[in-house]
Protein backbone atom coordinates (compact mmCIF):
# COMPACT_ATOMS: atom_id res chain seq x y z
CA UNK A 1 0.00 0.00 0.00
CA UNK A 2 1.35 3.41 -0.94
CA UNK A 3 2.22 5.87 1.81
CA UNK A 4 -0.45 8.40 0.77
CA UNK A 5 -3.07 5.62 0.76
CA UNK A 6 -2.14 4.75 4.35
CA UNK A 7 -2.60 8.37 5.36
CA UNK A 8 -6.03 8.46 3.79
CA UNK A 9 -6.97 5.25 5.58
CA UNK A 10 -5.92 6.74 8.92
CA UNK A 11 -7.90 9.91 8.14
CA UNK A 12 -11.07 7.90 7.58
CA UNK A 13 -10.58 5.93 10.79
CA UNK A 14 -10.23 9.21 12.68
CA UNK A 15 -13.47 10.46 11.16
CA UNK A 16 -15.21 7.35 12.40
CA UNK A 17 -13.81 7.63 15.93
CA UNK A 18 -16.44 10.10 17.13
CA UNK A 19 -17.31 10.69 20.76
CA UNK A 20 -20.87 9.94 21.84
CA UNK A 21 -22.22 12.20 24.62
CA UNK A 22 -24.83 10.71 26.95
CA UNK A 23 -27.49 12.61 28.85
CA UNK A 24 -25.64 12.23 32.16
CA UNK A 25 -22.61 14.05 30.74
CA UNK A 26 -20.44 10.96 30.29
CA UNK A 27 -18.82 10.03 27.00
CA UNK A 28 -18.05 6.80 25.20
CA UNK A 29 -16.14 5.92 22.06
CA UNK A 30 -18.45 5.17 19.15
CA UNK A 31 -18.41 1.54 18.06
CA UNK A 32 -18.17 0.60 14.40
CA UNK A 33 -16.93 -2.57 12.75
CA UNK A 34 -16.80 -0.88 9.31
CA UNK A 35 -13.42 -0.76 7.61
CA UNK A 36 -12.49 0.44 4.14
CA UNK A 37 -9.76 -0.08 1.61
CA UNK A 38 -8.80 3.27 0.14
CA UNK A 39 -7.32 3.79 -3.30
CA UNK A 40 -7.06 7.34 -4.60
CA UNK A 41 -10.45 8.94 -3.78
CA UNK A 42 -12.47 5.74 -3.41
CA UNK A 43 -13.15 4.06 -0.07
CA UNK A 44 -14.40 0.52 -0.63
CA UNK A 45 -16.26 -1.21 2.18
CA UNK A 46 -14.40 -4.39 3.16
CA UNK A 47 -17.47 -6.38 4.27
CA UNK A 48 -20.81 -6.30 6.07
CA UNK A 49 -20.53 -4.26 9.25
CA UNK A 50 -22.39 -2.47 12.04
CA UNK A 51 -22.16 1.06 13.36
CA UNK A 52 -23.73 3.19 16.08
CA UNK A 53 -22.44 6.46 14.65
CA UNK A 54 -22.64 8.20 11.27
CA UNK A 55 -20.14 7.06 8.64
CA UNK A 56 -18.71 10.25 7.09
CA UNK A 57 -17.44 10.41 3.52
CA UNK A 58 -14.39 12.69 3.24
CA UNK A 59 -14.67 15.59 0.82
CA UNK A 60 -14.48 14.48 -2.80
CA UNK A 61 -14.53 10.77 -1.98
CA UNK A 62 -16.65 7.92 -3.30
CA UNK A 63 -17.98 5.34 -0.86
CA UNK A 64 -18.26 2.08 -2.82
CA UNK A 65 -20.23 -0.47 -0.81
CA UNK A 66 -19.10 -3.26 -3.14
CA UNK A 67 -22.39 -5.05 -2.43
CA UNK A 68 -21.92 -5.04 1.34
CA UNK A 69 -24.27 -3.81 4.09
CA UNK A 70 -23.90 -1.19 6.84
CA UNK A 71 -26.35 -1.81 9.70
CA UNK A 72 -27.07 0.96 12.21
CA UNK A 73 -27.62 -0.04 15.84
CA UNK A 74 -28.22 1.84 19.08
CA UNK A 75 -25.07 2.58 21.11
CA UNK A 76 -24.92 1.33 24.67
CA UNK A 77 -26.72 3.68 27.02
CA UNK A 78 -28.17 5.87 24.27
CA UNK A 79 -29.85 5.64 20.86
CA UNK A 80 -28.72 6.07 17.26
CA UNK A 81 -29.01 9.63 15.94
CA UNK A 82 -28.52 11.23 12.53
CA UNK A 83 -27.72 9.67 9.20
CA UNK A 84 -26.13 6.27 8.77
CA UNK A 85 -23.99 7.57 5.88
CA UNK A 86 -23.39 11.28 5.21
CA UNK A 87 -21.06 13.64 3.38
CA UNK A 88 -18.12 15.09 5.26
CA UNK A 89 -17.48 17.91 2.78
CA UNK A 90 -18.90 19.71 -0.23
CA UNK A 91 -18.78 16.74 -2.64
CA UNK A 92 -19.54 13.05 -2.10
CA UNK A 93 -20.58 9.92 -3.98
CA UNK A 94 -22.22 6.70 -2.73
CA UNK A 95 -22.74 3.57 -4.82
CA UNK A 96 -23.31 -0.19 -4.55
CA UNK A 97 -24.14 0.00 -0.83
CA UNK A 98 -26.90 -1.49 1.30
CA UNK A 99 -27.93 0.55 4.35
CA UNK A 100 -30.29 -0.74 7.03
CA UNK A 101 -31.04 -0.67 10.77
CA UNK A 102 -31.55 -3.19 13.53
CA UNK A 103 -33.80 -2.66 16.56
CA UNK A 104 -33.54 1.11 16.87
CA UNK A 105 -35.24 2.79 19.83
CA UNK A 106 -38.45 4.70 19.12
CA UNK A 107 -37.19 8.10 20.31
CA UNK A 108 -37.96 11.27 18.36
CA UNK A 109 -35.10 13.57 17.35
CA UNK A 110 -34.92 16.91 15.55
CA UNK A 111 -32.54 18.73 13.22
CA UNK A 112 -29.34 16.93 12.30
CA UNK A 113 -30.16 14.14 14.75
CA UNK A 114 -33.16 12.92 12.74
CA UNK A 115 -32.76 9.37 11.42
CA UNK A 116 -31.72 9.08 7.77
CA UNK A 117 -30.25 6.32 5.66
CA UNK A 118 -28.03 8.32 3.28
CA UNK A 119 -27.91 12.11 3.62
CA UNK A 120 -26.15 14.84 1.67
CA UNK A 121 -26.31 18.25 3.35
CA UNK A 122 -24.75 21.13 1.45
CA UNK A 123 -23.02 18.72 -0.91
CA UNK A 124 -23.08 17.94 -4.62
CA UNK A 125 -22.49 14.45 -5.98
CA UNK A 126 -24.44 11.27 -6.61
CA UNK A 127 -26.28 8.49 -4.78
CA UNK A 128 -26.63 5.57 -7.19
CA UNK A 129 -27.26 1.81 -7.28
CA UNK A 130 -27.85 1.50 -3.53
CA UNK A 131 -30.37 -0.46 -1.45
CA UNK A 132 -31.80 1.41 1.54
CA UNK A 133 -34.18 -0.62 3.66
CA UNK A 134 -35.64 -0.62 7.16
CA UNK A 135 -34.87 3.03 7.99
CA UNK A 136 -37.47 3.14 10.74
CA UNK A 137 -37.90 2.94 14.51
CA UNK A 138 -40.67 0.38 14.55
CA UNK A 139 -44.28 1.62 14.96
CA UNK A 140 -43.16 5.24 15.26
CA UNK A 141 -44.83 8.57 14.62
CA UNK A 142 -41.53 10.48 14.74
CA UNK A 143 -41.08 12.83 11.78
CA UNK A 144 -37.83 11.22 10.67
CA UNK A 145 -36.62 8.04 9.03
CA UNK A 146 -35.90 9.26 5.48
CA UNK A 147 -34.23 6.66 3.28
CA UNK A 148 -32.35 9.22 1.15
CA UNK A 149 -32.26 12.94 1.90
CA UNK A 150 -30.63 15.79 -0.03
CA UNK A 151 -30.81 19.23 1.56
CA UNK A 152 -29.12 22.61 1.41
CA UNK A 153 -29.95 25.94 3.05
CA UNK A 154 -31.68 28.30 2.50
CA UNK A 155 -35.18 26.84 2.25
CA UNK A 156 -36.99 29.99 1.06
CA UNK A 157 -36.81 29.46 -2.70
CA UNK A 158 -33.68 31.56 -3.24
CA UNK A 159 -30.59 29.95 -4.75
CA UNK A 160 -27.35 31.55 -3.60
CA UNK A 161 -25.28 28.35 -3.67
CA UNK A 162 -27.15 25.52 -5.37
CA UNK A 163 -25.81 21.98 -5.00
CA UNK A 164 -26.43 19.41 -7.73
CA UNK A 165 -27.16 15.77 -6.89
CA UNK A 166 -28.15 12.71 -8.91
CA UNK A 167 -30.25 10.09 -7.10
CA UNK A 168 -30.67 7.14 -9.44
CA UNK A 169 -31.15 3.36 -9.68
CA UNK A 170 -31.70 2.93 -5.94
CA UNK A 171 -34.07 0.44 -4.26
CA UNK A 172 -35.85 1.73 -1.16
CA UNK A 173 -38.22 -0.10 1.19
CA UNK A 174 -39.67 0.04 4.72
CA UNK A 175 -38.59 3.57 5.49
CA UNK A 176 -40.48 5.74 7.99
CA UNK A 177 -41.30 9.31 6.85
CA UNK A 178 -39.99 9.75 3.28
CA UNK A 179 -38.33 7.60 0.65
CA UNK A 180 -36.41 10.32 -1.22
CA UNK A 181 -36.60 13.93 -0.03
CA UNK A 182 -34.91 16.95 -1.62
CA UNK A 183 -35.33 20.26 0.23
CA UNK A 184 -33.92 23.76 -0.15
CA UNK A 185 -31.28 25.10 -2.52
CA UNK A 186 -30.75 21.86 -4.42
CA UNK A 187 -30.98 20.84 -8.07
CA UNK A 188 -31.73 17.13 -8.12
CA UNK A 189 -32.19 14.48 -10.77
CA UNK A 190 -34.23 11.67 -9.21
CA UNK A 191 -34.62 8.92 -11.78
CA UNK A 192 -35.00 5.17 -12.25
CA UNK A 193 -35.51 4.43 -8.55
CA UNK A 194 -37.79 1.72 -7.11
CA UNK A 195 -39.44 3.14 -3.99
CA UNK A 196 -41.64 0.99 -1.78
CA UNK A 197 -44.18 2.28 0.71
CA UNK A 198 -43.62 3.53 4.24
CA UNK A 199 -43.47 0.90 6.98
CA UNK A 200 -45.28 3.19 9.46
CA UNK A 201 -48.47 4.38 7.75
CA UNK A 202 -50.50 3.81 10.92
CA UNK A 203 -48.49 6.48 12.70
CA UNK A 204 -47.66 9.31 10.28
CA UNK A 205 -48.40 10.80 6.85
CA UNK A 206 -45.62 9.55 4.59
CA UNK A 207 -44.44 10.53 1.11
CA UNK A 208 -42.41 8.32 -1.22
CA UNK A 209 -40.79 11.25 -3.09
CA UNK A 210 -40.73 14.86 -1.90
CA UNK A 211 -39.32 17.95 -3.59
CA UNK A 212 -39.82 20.90 -1.29
CA UNK A 213 -38.96 24.35 -0.02
CA UNK A 214 -37.31 25.73 -3.14
CA UNK A 215 -35.89 22.53 -4.58
CA UNK A 216 -35.32 22.43 -8.34
CA UNK A 217 -34.83 19.56 -10.75
CA UNK A 218 -36.76 16.49 -11.82
CA UNK A 219 -38.28 13.18 -10.77
CA UNK A 220 -38.58 10.93 -13.82
CA UNK A 221 -38.91 7.23 -14.66
CA UNK A 222 -39.37 6.09 -11.08
CA UNK A 223 -41.53 3.20 -9.84
CA UNK A 224 -43.23 4.49 -6.70
CA UNK A 225 -45.61 2.94 -4.17
CA UNK A 226 -47.96 5.45 -2.59
CA UNK A 227 -49.02 5.78 1.04
CA UNK A 228 -52.13 6.24 3.18
CA UNK A 229 -52.44 8.12 6.43
CA UNK A 230 -54.36 5.73 8.66
CA UNK A 231 -54.69 7.95 11.71
CA UNK A 232 -57.68 10.09 12.64
CA UNK A 233 -56.23 13.55 11.96
CA UNK A 234 -56.98 15.35 8.69
CA UNK A 235 -53.66 14.65 6.97
CA UNK A 236 -52.85 13.19 3.56
CA UNK A 237 -50.05 10.85 2.51
CA UNK A 238 -48.83 10.62 -1.07
CA UNK A 239 -46.72 8.92 -3.66
CA UNK A 240 -45.06 12.09 -4.97
CA UNK A 241 -45.29 15.42 -3.12
CA UNK A 242 -44.09 18.72 -4.61
CA UNK A 243 -44.37 21.46 -2.00
CA UNK A 244 -43.21 25.04 -2.65
CA UNK A 245 -40.78 23.80 -5.30
CA UNK A 246 -41.45 25.60 -8.58
CA UNK A 247 -40.37 24.76 -12.15
CA UNK A 248 -39.74 21.07 -11.45
CA UNK A 249 -40.30 18.28 -13.97
CA UNK A 250 -42.20 15.20 -12.76
CA UNK A 251 -42.70 12.88 -15.72
CA UNK A 252 -42.89 9.25 -16.81
CA UNK A 253 -43.31 7.88 -13.29
CA UNK A 254 -45.41 4.87 -12.29
CA UNK A 255 -47.20 5.53 -9.01
CA UNK A 256 -48.88 2.41 -7.63
CA UNK A 257 -49.80 1.06 -4.22
CA UNK A 258 -52.54 2.86 -2.34
CA UNK A 259 -52.30 6.63 -1.94
CA UNK A 260 -54.42 9.29 -0.30
CA UNK A 261 -53.11 11.52 -3.11
CA UNK A 262 -51.05 9.92 -5.86
CA UNK A 263 -49.27 13.08 -7.06
CA UNK A 264 -49.77 16.07 -4.76
CA UNK A 265 -48.61 19.46 -6.10
CA UNK A 266 -48.59 22.73 -4.12
CA UNK A 267 -46.21 24.62 -6.41
CA UNK A 268 -46.17 26.58 -9.67
CA UNK A 269 -44.61 26.53 -13.14
CA UNK A 270 -43.87 22.82 -13.13
CA UNK A 271 -44.24 20.18 -15.85
CA UNK A 272 -46.17 17.00 -15.02
CA UNK A 273 -46.46 14.68 -18.00
CA UNK A 274 -46.95 11.02 -18.89
CA UNK A 275 -47.29 9.75 -15.33
CA UNK A 276 -49.36 6.64 -14.56
CA UNK A 277 -51.10 6.90 -11.17
CA UNK A 278 -52.94 3.68 -10.33
CA UNK A 279 -54.62 3.00 -6.98
CA UNK A 280 -54.76 -0.57 -5.66
CA UNK A 281 -56.68 -2.04 -2.74
CA UNK A 282 -59.35 -0.67 -0.40
CA UNK A 283 -58.97 2.67 1.32
CA UNK A 284 -58.45 2.76 5.08
CA UNK A 285 -61.64 3.77 6.96
CA UNK A 286 -59.89 6.83 8.39
CA UNK A 287 -58.69 8.09 5.02
CA UNK A 288 -60.30 11.44 4.09
CA UNK A 289 -58.72 11.66 0.63
CA UNK A 290 -58.66 9.55 -2.52
CA UNK A 291 -57.27 11.80 -5.26
CA UNK A 292 -55.18 10.62 -8.17
CA UNK A 293 -53.59 13.92 -9.19
CA UNK A 294 -54.08 17.03 -7.06
CA UNK A 295 -52.83 20.20 -8.75
CA UNK A 296 -53.01 23.19 -6.41
CA UNK A 297 -50.93 25.63 -8.43
CA UNK A 298 -50.31 26.94 -11.93
CA UNK A 299 -48.65 24.02 -13.71
CA UNK A 300 -48.59 22.17 -17.02
CA UNK A 301 -50.33 18.82 -16.48
CA UNK A 302 -50.52 16.73 -19.65
CA UNK A 303 -50.98 13.16 -20.88
CA UNK A 304 -51.25 11.57 -17.43
CA UNK A 305 -53.27 8.43 -16.74
CA UNK A 306 -55.17 7.85 -13.49
CA UNK A 307 -57.08 4.76 -12.34
CA UNK A 308 -58.86 3.64 -9.17
CA UNK A 309 -59.35 6.94 -7.32
CA UNK A 310 -62.68 8.42 -6.20
CA UNK A 311 -61.44 11.76 -7.56
CA UNK A 312 -59.10 11.12 -10.50
CA UNK A 313 -58.03 14.77 -10.92
CA UNK A 314 -58.42 17.90 -8.86
CA UNK A 315 -57.32 21.26 -10.23
CA UNK A 316 -56.72 19.74 -13.68
CA UNK A 317 -59.04 20.95 -16.45
CA UNK A 318 -57.29 20.13 -19.71
CA UNK A 319 -54.07 18.68 -21.11
CA UNK A 320 -55.38 15.41 -22.60
CA UNK A 321 -55.22 13.62 -19.23
CA UNK A 322 -57.10 10.34 -19.05
CA UNK A 323 -59.07 8.32 -16.53
CA UNK A 324 -58.48 4.58 -17.03
CA UNK A 325 -61.38 2.26 -16.07
CA UNK A 326 -60.84 -0.15 -13.19
CA UNK A 327 -60.21 -3.75 -14.33
CA UNK A 328 -63.51 -4.95 -12.79
CA UNK A 329 -65.36 -2.32 -14.84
Amino acid sequence: MKTNTKKLYVTILLLLATLVFFWDGSTARAATTCTFTVVDNTMTLDGDCTTDVTILIPDGFTLDGYGHTITAMDPGGSHFVGAIVANGGSTAYVKNLTVTTSGLSNICDAGTERLRGIMFEGASGSITHNTVTGINQGPSGCQEGNAIEVRNAPFDGTHPGTVTVEVAHNKLSDWQKTGIVANGDVDVSIHHNAIGASATQDNLAANSIQLGFGAKGSATNNNVDGNQWKGTSDYAASGILVYLADTVNVSNNNVGGNSDVGIFVISDSGTYANNRVFDDGPDHPNSSYDIGFGNYGNNSVTNNKVRGFDTPYEGVDDGKNKVIPDPQS
